[in-house]
């Protein structure tokens, strides 16, 4: 409008740019005086540049011919003789040589039992008898093994870090003004509210915990977002978290390239800043994590230089869907168990999860560059779940990697529905399948070795269970009585056996999750789940829906064997990070299968029993007493055809939030009872950012062009750029419709920022722009 009034116009207010700016008043009257101030303080040094130093990359190599990777295991899945080893390396390896032992011989000795119960008549070398005793004996043995290193473990872990000579923390001390640590929020496409109130409250909690410290840290935003919207949030929440805390240094980096997903975003942060940093500390878009527990981690780097990875324990909260408070429950009851057997056994060979773990940054970028494999995808291609593997190359190169279970404040979120768990489980176990081919490194230890090789055989336990229950029905439904004619004692012995039997089995079946609840069942524990009585019930419920749900995830697994054997890939997506339910339609699409299996399943079972009484009485007949006589073996598989038959029904029912469940509160966790500083400062934050800019799919858009924080702070960001203003700037000025990459382009130049704001407002009726 030229600056002209007319009639109906409304002349624009720079007071608020001017607010923001402080003590410029008179002197920004139009976006051209406002830009020349912005360009002043870049001149005089008043704006803060995000530069860096490129450090080149190597990637490493090796052969993953699988050849090799047979060879490596056959010899070299031992540490050569005169490699000296830390003194912890030798007595972890006498454990777990005991153990293996003791696993070994009970597992034999149950066997020898069931072979004169449950199949004594092996020597007619039938198919399906031989695969259930082969079966049989391998379950066994690893339901053994795993109980044996529970318990052993768990007993260990009860002594602490005090009685844990090589655990980090004893020489844990201060870092040096030189050991500075990044911490690192790789996103995509995430719902950047959530986000921003996790580095938010990362940043509270360590301005109150460690505030002399603070100057250790520098947070940074790394985004592989392509979508504009979900750009504008994530900036959006950047100028927020500057505004709020100008004493922390908090960077932004989008990759207009986003090649590898996760790894790639943090490969390019480590060829721009690595060199900067000591340490950093990767996080998850859900990750919640105290400073205290980020100082703790650096601290102990800092005092032990031979330590590469510290990986903490992340508990899951905050889930209100029914199946996520199930899942976040059951996580926090066995969590107070296992991961700190996992932590005694594996010591310094120790796991890391891709999140909530502190980094050495010169041996990470040294030894754990991981390489693009031959061929497509699933098989070929870079890794697509690589932590693992990261740490197997990291404790190849002789640094450790311990999995502290004990360090408090750091947690996530979990899947807040059954779909989301599986999709999970489809990229985990296509990125574990890909980690094989690490097996062919020389020096790989023992433990990681076992890792890699355990993490991609623990999915071919779904295709060998669906045959270990074919298999015994099969058996089972054809036993022939042989005893009962020459007596009963020979039949009472058989009974006694198969007795022993089925308890023996039990106890390692359940056993593991029976001490996790008698380790919650302590008084001082027991309120923290809100009391005994409702602990339990919240037990007996979790472990109902457990027998539900696990038939359903194992069909899925073996679905997606299949589909990874026909060579169809996953990639890495956004995720759900919401409580939103699933719909029923949805449900019967993607678990109606499930229930079609379960009732053919049935009707099978059916005719298979139906057929025993051709053979008489049979031995479970005498042994049971008639308890598994006929159709009462239907009973028996009754968990399994339930699990199948209502899968559509369990996914959305488990997947809606329960008054009932809330109210009761049932499925209760520690940090519910007594709720921790940083998930305070995080819902805090939640509400404050839910003020302060719209989500990905509101107005983003127009928050972007009207907010004067917004402008100002983003003005600063970015720069000129001449080719993409000499091709956007008329269309702009046009009045044209840009498509979304365009946008996207012209709102990261500043001539184009300019003019698109411009036009709005103008669009708006206002003059004196």
């Amino acid at each position: 409008m030229n600056g002209q009034e007319e009639e109906g116009a409304i002349p624009f207010d720079f007071s608020p740019y001017r607010d923001i700016l402080g003590g410029v008043d008179g002197e920004v009257t139009s976006f051209e005086t406002l830009n020349r101030f912005l360009e002043r303080e870049e001149t005089d040094g008043g704006a803060s540049g995000d530069g860096f130093r490129r450090l080149p990359l190597q990637i490493m190599r090796f052969d993953t011919d699988w050849k090799k990777i047979i060879r490596q295991l056959v010899w070299q899945a031992c540490p050569k003789g005169g490699q000296r080893q830390p003194g912890w390396v030798r007595i972890m390896a006498r454990r777990r040589r005991k153990m293996l032992l003791v696993s070994l011989l009970v597992a034999g000795f149950m066997f020898s039992l069931a072979s004169g119960t449950l199949f004594p008549d092996l020597d007619d070398h039938e198919i399906l008898p031989c695969l259930y005793a082969a079966l049989y004996l391998l379950f066994t043995f690893l339901a053994t093994y795993a109980f044996v290193k529970m318990v052993v473990g768990y007993r260990l872990a009860r002594r602490g870090a005090a009685g844990n000579p090589c655990h980090p923390a004893h020489r844990a001390r201060e870092p040096g003004p030189e050991e500075r640590c990044a911490i690192l929020y790789p996103v995509h496409h995430e719902e950047m509210h959530r986000v921003g109130a996790g580095m938010a409250s990362l940043i509270e909690t360590l301005s109150q915990d460690v505030p002399e410290k603070l100057h250790h840290y520098d947070l940074y935003l790394l985004s592989d977002s392509t979508d504009v919207r979900h750009v504008l949030t994530e900036q959006a929440t950047l100028y927020h978290l500057r505004q709020r805390y100008p004493g922390v240094t908090v960077r932004y980096r989008r990759r207009a390239h986003n090649a590898n997903a996760k790894l790639g975003n943090v490969t390019d942060f480590l060829r721009r800043w690595g060199r900067d940093y000591a340490c950093f500390y990767v996080m998850d878009a859900d990750s919640i994590v105290s400073g205290a527990c980020v100082h703790q981690c650096l601290e102990m780097m800092a005092g032990n230089p031979h330590v590469g990875i510290i990986q903490t324990s992340p508990l899951p909260v905050l889930r209100q869907s029914f199946f996520g408070r199930l899942m976040q429950f059951s996580s926090h009851l066995q969590g107070a168990v296992f991961p700190q057997a996992v932590e005694a056994l594996s010591m310094g060979h120790g796991s890391y999860i891709g999140h909530n773990a502190i980094i050495r940054t010169d041996a990470f970028i040294k030894h754990c560059l991981l390489p693009d494999f031959p061929g497509e995808r699933p098989w070929g291609g870079r890794p697509l779940s690589h932590d693992t593997a990261e740490a197997a190359m990291m404790g190849r190169a002789g640094h450790e990697v311990w999995f502290l279970a004990d360090v408090r404040g750091s947690y996530e979120e979990l899947p807040a529905n059954l779909s989301g768990f599986l999709a999970r489980e489809n990229r985990w176990m296509q990125g574990n399948f890909q980690n094989v081919r690490f097996l062919s490194a020389d020096r790989v230890q023992g433990v990681h070795r076992e890792t890699l090789l355990m993490g991609a055989l623990a999915y071919f336990m779904a295709p060998l269970s669906v045959l270990f229950m074919v298999s015994s029905v099969y058996t089972l439904a054809h036993l022939e009585a042989g005893m009962g004619a020459e007596g009963t004692g020979e039949l009472e012995s058989v009974r006694l056996a198969f007795a022993g039997l089925f308890v023996l089995a039990m106890i390692f079946l359940l056993s593991p999750r029976l001490i996790a609840l008698a380790v919650a069942m302590r008084r001082p524990v027991a309120r923290q789940y809100g009391g005994r009585g409702r602990l339990l019930l919240s037990f007996l419920l979790e472990m109902l829906f457990a027998f539900l749900l696990n038939p359903v995830l194992m069909c899925f697994i073996v679905k997606f064997l299949l589909a990874c054997f026909r060579r169809s890939s996953v990639r890495w997506a956004g995720q759900q990070r919401d409580d939103a339910p699933l719909t029923f339609r949805s449900c019967l699409q993607d678990y109606g299968w499930c229930s079609a299996l379960g009732l053919a399943g049935a009707w099978g079972l059916v005719q298979v029993l139906e057929k025993q009484f051709a053979y008489g009485a049979t031995l479970l007949d005498h042994l049971s007493e008639g308890v598994l006589s006929g159709e009462a073996l239907l009973v028996w598989f009754l968990p399994v055809i339930a699990g199948l038959v209502l899968a559509p029904f369990t996914a959305y029912l488990t997947s809606r939030t329960s008054a009932l469940v809330n109210r009761c509160r049932w499925f209760l966790i520690p940090e519910e009872e007594s709720e921790p500083a940083v998930i305070r400062c995080l819902k805090a934050a939640l509400v404050r950012l839910g003020s302060c800019f719209p989500p990905a799919d509101g107005a983003i858009l127009r928050h972007a062009l009207e907010s004067p924080l917004f402008y100002v702070s983003h003005y600063r960001q970015i720069r000129h750029r001449r080719a993409v203003a000499e091709r956007l700037l008329p269309a702009i000025r046009a009045g044209h419709e840009l498509d979304r990459r365009s946008l996207l382009l012209a709102l990261n130049e500043r001539a184009c920022f300019v003019a698109l704001v411009k036009a709005h407002f103008q669009a708006q009726g206002y003059y004196g722009l």
